[in-house]
């Protein structure tokens, strides 16, 4: 799996773009400030030279993670905390050219460096891509944290299609979801029908699944547009779309429109749907919305798989939560996202 990381093109102020535009037409990444061919070098041989050309440990941790990068990992040249320049991929392994990288300020080029193809290099403001509980990228210093994968909203960037890999054989539906997954077909032939029509769909499928009308089953609360209730607590809340094609890159404004209600009144999941397909969120499973994803099925193509998610949505799964899968989904978010 790739990795990601960012780098500033320059540490000399007013000449970022400048600099980023050698990066872009030369095709690399570099960084500077010390001048001596780091080739085959050991980390513990990195350390060494760096300390001994009197830098500091922060100067370590840069080239240690500039050299982490390897061929096939995605990297953003960041505007600091105001946007991006461009993301390319990495086609090489660490390279020297003394000199190679003009920093913009004479006498201070960077010499260490990277082959890039880049894949987008239009500019891009930080809060045109940052979705609601998403972790952007370290605003200041040559390089910021590098993931162990690329982060959705640079996926979302270059118009990246959810990952296209062999979906299991659709399986036969329960009898009891029969009669939901019928409305559907019809409701799909309805080019003139209203959002309304998509709620009372997820009302059937919470019906089907337990719950009862209007004492379990809430609709219009404040901005959520529907609500499932249990002892007086918000089990999940649901925000229901009219467009059919739903998935977890190209619907992420409802997303966050379902996060900042969720947020508003405490709940803890959340589901994004249009009465077929649903989005199904934890927010204790992991630190951003991503890794909060718990999982996705459509109901007029379902898979073994999706059964297990759908009978854990069932009355009584949802009012007796798993505590064992409550305290792994907080441990690993500590131990994988909060690294």
């Amino acid at each position: 799996m790739p990795q990601f990381t960012t780098i500033s093109p320059t540490h000399i102020a007013g000449m970022k773009e400048y600099a980023w535009k050698q990066f872009r037409e030369k095709g690399y990444i570099a960084i500077g400030f010390m001048d001596v061919d780091l080739t085959g070098k050991s980390m513990e041989e990195v350390k060494n030279i760096v300390l001994k050309a009197d830098y500091s440990s922060s100067d370590v941790d840069t080239f240690a993670k500039f050299l982490s990068l390897k061929k096939g990992d995605y990297v953003a040249v960041n505007n600091a905390n105001n946007g991006l320049f461009g993301v390319g991929i990495i086609e090489s392994g660490y390279q020297y050219q003394s000199g190679l990288h003009d920093s913009g300020k004479k006498d201070e080029s960077y010499s260490h460096f990277f082959k890039v193809r880049w894949v987008y290099t239009d500019y891009v403001k930080r809060k045109d891509i940052i979705g609601d509980g998403e972790t952007g990228w370290s605003p200041y210093g040559t390089m910021g944290k590098v993931y162990s994968e690329v982060p959705l909203y640079i996926r979302r960037l270059l118009g990246e299609k959810p990952v296209s890999v062999a979906r299991p054989s659709v399986v036969q539906p329960p009898e009891y979801l029969k009669p939901i997954i019928k409305a559907i077909e019809s409701l799909r032939k309805d080019e003139d029908h209203q959002e309304r029509a998509h709620e009372s769909l997820v009302e059937d499928f919470l019906v089907a699944l337990g719950y009862s009308k209007h004492e379990d089953i809430k609709y219009r609360q404040g901005r959520i547009d529907i609500a499932l209730w249990a002892n007086n607590n918000r089990l999940i809340i649901f925000e229901v779309k009219r467009e059919w094609d739903l998935n977890p890159i190209k619907s992420v404004a409802a997303i966050k429109q379902a996060y900042g209600y969720a947020l508003e009144v405490g709940c803890r999941m959340i589901a994004v749907t249009n009465g077929d397909d649903y989005l199904l969120f934890d927010r204790i499973k992991g630190l951003t919305i991503e890794k909060n994803m718990v999982g996705q099925f459509r109901l007029s193509a379902l898979t073994e798989d999706d059964l297990g998610l759908i009978e854990r949505l069932k009355s009584g799964c949802l009012r007796n939560p798993d505590i064992a899968e409550t305290l792994r989904f907080v441990a690993e978010a500590f131990t994988k996202n909060g690294e």
